[in-house]
């Protein structure tokens, strides 16, 4: 069954994300209009967007970073995610011990170094 919650939370994305782009796009227009070069248009542009963004989408902003942060901190588990995180988690894990004096790195280096002297 479907969770509702998710519908929500797409919805907010989508409208945050068609907000920003509209912003983006009109004022591309209209430096493309005013005959600007196509890539400072476009850099003036996303610093416009992402600017008027930050100031004036607030609550639209903090909505899609609040449906972030639950769907990260929420458990929504299933059989299949806790069998792939085992598998994945024990193809991670050496298999064998390492050789003696192997996996010392910068600490054998070091201790050569002073032997040297």
């Amino acid at each position: 069954m479907p969770r509702l919650g998710c519908v929500k939370s797409s919805r907010q994305w989508i409208s945050y994300s068609l907000l920003r782009l509209g912003v983006f796009t009109a004022v591309l227009i209209a430096l493309l209009v005013l005959q600007i070069e196509p890539w400072i248009a476009a850099v003036v542009a996303a610093v416009v967007g992402l600017c008027v963004a930050y100031i004036f989408f607030r609550p639209q902003r903090e909505a899609v970073a609040r449906s972030f942060w639950e769907f990260r901190t929420t458990q929504h588990r299933d059989a299949d995610s806790d069998a792939e995180n085992d598998a994945l988690d024990a193809a991670a894990a050496p298999s064998t011990p390492p050789l003696e004096g192997e996996g010392r790195g910068e600490a054998d280096a070091e201790e050569q170094g002073r032997q040297a002297r």
